[in-house]
């Protein structure tokens, strides 16, 4: 499968909702707040929410891959 970090947190989610339970796993707990996905996750794209983090990209990319996702949309 491939996955695009350009598209919005929301947007992913909804596509693959897998995407949830990966980013919980590293951390971004947030996301299962009532609420967020509809507010922060329609402009939040993983590598900002990454950046925000202080969670280095490699290893979101690694945990993506790792789900048997092909990452699209990083540098």
């Amino acid at each position: 499968m491939e996955i695009d970090f350009t598209k919005s947190v929301a947007s992913l989610v909804k596509e693959y909702p897998v995407t949830k339970e990966i980013m919980t796993e590293l951390g971004f707990s947030d996301i299962n707040k009532s609420g967020m996905l509809q507010t922060a996750g329609r402009y939040m794209t993983i590598p900002k929410g990454a950046k925000m983090k202080k969670l280095p990209l490699e290893k979101v990319i690694a945990a993506f891959e790792a789900h048997s996702f092909e990452v699209k949309g990083v540098d």
